[in-house]
């Protein structure tokens, strides 16, 4: 299979993945309503993937990838046996950890759940997360070892198992009225993406290696430091959503359902922008033209900072309407979509300071700078804290301290990377600036007075269409992005 035909079945497979995420949580609203029985089944259902991501999962392959790239098949294998073996052990001791603590983590999880609803939680969270836990650490390596081979497609391939059975799982625990097979949703797609995973990255015959090993002191070293840099933006997400929580039944699920659908247009976006401007970044870093990767960083902020911007501004018109035609189909009722449109604009706002913090941190990791994300990350959690203990328990608490926590992220990570560039961007903190100040005076005009759903999807699609047609036009890598799209057109048509 070509790079080409490849990278575009791995954005295609993303995008599905992220979808069907999309389509669990309206099941999730459909089927519980904005209740504590919704709350309860969005901390089964997000709890094991969120948990491997703190402990293990961005970090591994940032340890394992460059130790496997260009390796052969026996080397690829050999270093994914000793890592599938530490990942299983540990995240079996961390399974009956979570089975032992089920209750006091349920209540901490969503403080706001009734007792008879934390009691569920509870049960599901502690059997899900004896199979969940260890099956997903060994589905993250196998993840590694297929990016060192450059097969991304199976790594969203899996997602989207998992997805499908979390799916189905949901639909039988509703239509049976019996919420233990939302655990069992969860384990049953736990074990069908590791099968698949296991299958598809396996190089080389099973029983290779006999020998029981597991990785070196550097490697857990060099592991231990990447995951408390990864591991914090994760807490960013449980934080917030506790705190959200604390304000009472059903408010975990205005969170959840905000932060999904706001957000993932932009990390969705970011993967392809980061694929063309880090190709820029490391052609100009190999001809040792440090001015030209200094402008590549600044072009890419600025483009990342604009888009995150058009997409702001267009989903707080579309927020109402998106939110009614994902989740009002069952038991979401009229105020409650009014409540996570309204949410929905508040993790909007935040977008321009999530593509600052993607692109700043991108960057120091290039630059092997993990204990300047780790200070970045470690402000934004405290700073987070800080927020959450001072504002009074109510439903924007959560919201309020979540945006503390990128600001300040931001703040540190542009300090630090000015420090190691010598060039602080005053332009691209400027355009931030502002497009802060504007988006917050059309959230605020718009939960006053903002049109009707449908005249805002209008205007949502005329905002979209007008803001891509200038970033392909006048920004530096969009015009970049245009020329490639350009040429490889003309030369299918030329074929």
């Amino acid at each position: 299979m070509s790079v080409l035909r490849a990278f575009s079945l791995s954005l295609l497979l993303l995008a599905a993945s992220r979808l069907l995420g999309l389509v669990r949580d309206a099941v999730v609203a459909t089927q519980f309503g904005l209740t504590g029985h919704a709350d309860a089944a969005l901390v089964v259902l997000s709890f094991p993937d969120l948990a491997v991501s703190l402990l293990w999962g961005a970090a591994v392959p940032a340890v394992m990838v460059p130790r496997m790239a260009g390796r052969d098949p026996q080397q690829i294998a050999a270093e994914g046996a000793r890592w599938t073996r530490l990942a299983a052990l540990l995240f079996a001791v961390v399974g009956i950890v979570v089975w032992w603590q089920r209750a006091h983590l349920a209540v901490a999880l969503a403080p706001g759940l009734r007792p008879t609803e934390a009691a569920l939680a509870a049960q599901a969270l502690g059997w899900s997360a004896l199979v969940a836990l260890p099956a997903g650490a060994v589905a993250m390596v196998a993840n590694a070892m297929l990016q060192a081979q450059g097969r991304l497609q199976w790594q969203y391939t899996g997602q989207v198992v998992f997805n499908v059975g979390l799916i189905v799982g949901l639909v039988v625990a509703a239509r049976l009225g019996q919420f233990g097979w939302v655990a069992g949703g969860v384990i049953a797609a736990a074990l069908a993406r590791v099968a698949l995973m296991r299958r598809v990255s396996r190089t080389t015959p099973p029983g290779m290696e006999r020998r029981f090993a597991l990785p070196d002191a550097g490697s857990l070293r060099a592991l231990a430091l990447a995951l408390v840099a990864s591991g914090l933006t994760v807490l960013y997400t449980l934080a917030a959503r506790a705190l959200a929580s604390d304000a009472g039944p059903g408010q975990l699920g205005v969170f959840h359902y905000a932060q999904r659908v706001g957000e993932l247009p932009l990390h969705t976006v970011f993967a392809v922008a980061s694929a063309l401007a880090l190709a820029r970044l490391s052609a100009a870093e190999a001809r040792g033209d440090g001015a030209a990767a200094q402008r590549e960083t600044r072009d890419w902020l600025r483009a990342m900072l604009w888009l995150s911007g058009l997409i702001a501004l267009a989903g707080m018109f579309a927020a109402p309407g998106v939110v009614r035609l994902l989740f009002g189909w069952g038991r979401m009722t009229a105020e409650a979509q009014v409540h996570v449109a309204s949410a929905m604009r508040v993790i909007l706002l935040l977008l321009p300071l999530q593509a600052a913090q993607l692109v700043l941190a991108t960057r120091l990791n290039s630059h092997r700078r993990i204990a300047d994300q780790v200070l970045g990350y470690g402000a934004g959690l405290a700073a987070l804290a800080a927020a959450g203990a001072i504002l009074p328990a109510n439903d924007w608490r959560g919201l309020a301290a979540y945006g503390a926590a990128w600001g300040t992220a931001v703040i540190v990570l542009w300090w630090r990377l000015a420090q190691r560039q010598g060039d602080a961007q005053w332009r691209n903190a400027g355009v931030l600036c502002a497009i802060l100040v504007a988006l917050a005076a059309i959230l605020a005009w718009l939960d006053r007075m903002g049109p009707s759903w449908p005249l805002g999807l209008a205007v949502a699609a005329a905002v979209s269409a007008a803001g891509g047609w200038g970033l392909l036009r006048f920004d530096p890598l969009g015009r970049a992005v245009a020329a490639r799209y350009t040429s490889r057109r003309s030369r299918a048509i030329a074929h």
